[in-house]
């Protein structure tokens, strides 16, 4: 009897192993994947937005500023990547720990993309392909290395703002507690990547600004 059992439950097994697996709907999909659909969504939107914004307030102080932020020299480079990072990093934490946070964290894609889209039509309207070239080159891999991190940061933040927001309004129950403790270890984690982005990337620029110039 034991053998029978044996053999039936081997040939379930075996024809479970040869089915392929059920493709995913649309819906579920999209909320798997939402936070980071949203962000890139945002993103897009800001790369737009700061091309536009750069292209119709063109003056000579913008490009100044521009040009300084990114300069040659590492400490330089590597005060003012620390200083913006650390800004939309600071941003994306605080409102998770907010009331009404999950609603707009999405949103702050949206701050890295007018950054990125200043740079980006700067160097194209002033130098051309040669310009677009350099920004493929020297802007955009670090770009997507901090949105990454802030990506995974704007959805621990999401999920920490709206079991705050169901606790206070009464829909969790009381009983359910909020373990800070874990969310402060990838905070702290998000906050250490963010630091090393910000180092490789003025590293990168400054020992690469004598080879890759425009």
């Amino acid at each position: 009897m034991k053998n029978t059992e044996t053999v039936n439950k081997s040939l379930l097994k075996s024809e479970n192993d040869g089915k392929k697996p059920e493709k995913k709907s649309l819906y579920e999909f999209f909320t798997e994947y939402k936070t980071v659909i949203y962000s890139s969504l945002f993103f897009a939107a800001g790369l737009l937005c700061g091309a536009l914004l750069y292209k119709n307030c063109r003056t000579d102080t913008l490009d100044e500023i521009i040009k300084s932020a990114a300069g040659n020299d590492f400490i330089n480079l590597f005060i003012n990547n620390l200083g913006f990072y650390f800004f939309v990093f600071a941003l994306t934490v605080l409102l998770g720990i907010c009331l009404v946070g999950f609603p707009i964290i999405n949103a702050v894609p949206l701050i890295i993309g007018v950054q990125a889209g200043l740079e980006i039509a700067y160097y194209y309207l002033n130098f051309g392909f040669k310009g677009f070239g350099y920004t493929l080159l020297m802007i955009a891999p670090f770009v997507c290395s901090f949105l990454t991190v802030i990506v995974y940061t704007v959805s621990l933040s999401s999920q920490l703002s709206r079991k705050i927001y169901n606790l206070t309004v009464g829909k969790s129950e009381n009983s359910e507690k909020i373990d800070y403790k874990s969310y402060m270890k990838k905070y702290l984690l998000y906050a250490l990547m963010t630091v090393v982005v910000a180092l490789v990337n003025a590293g990168i620029t400054a020992a690469l600004s004598g080879i890759i110039a425009i």
